[in-house]
């Protein structure tokens, strides 16, 4: 029972991670980037408002706000900029951690094995 409802429970991970990222995919790119160059703002700082800490931070806060529409700033940039990096960031952790619970389980099973 444990085999299967731990191969149910992957199947229904990756069944969900394939519907989402087909999604994703139809989604229109959010963020071209054609307001700031960052080179540009590197080398001509005086072309923007950074007279105050928040001056670079602010053209990027309203550049996201306007090409996402969302309240947030932060989610924004994680969900919208960054979605794939993200689901896939939670893939590679998923598998990690499955990865570790096998040898860990296969090891502590050797070593009840050979102690009988």
């Amino acid at each position: 029972m444990k085999k299967f409802l731990a191969y149910f429970s992957i199947t229904v991970f990756l069944i969900i991670g394939c519907y989402v990222a087909k999604d994703m995919s139809k989604l229109p790119s959010t963020f071209d980037g054609t307001k700031v160059n960052v080179v540009d703002l590197y080398n001509n700082p005086e072309k923007y408002e950074t007279n105050d800490a928040d001056g670079v931070a602010n053209i990027m806060v309203k550049e996201t706000i306007d090409k996402t529409h969302a309240i947030n700033a932060v989610t924004a940039i994680v969900f919208d900029f960054r979605g794939y990096d993200t689901l896939g960031e939670s893939f590679v952790l998923f598998t990690a951690i499955s990865g570790t619970v096998v040898i860990l389980r296969n090891a502590l099973k050797g070593r009840a094995d050979k102690d009988e």
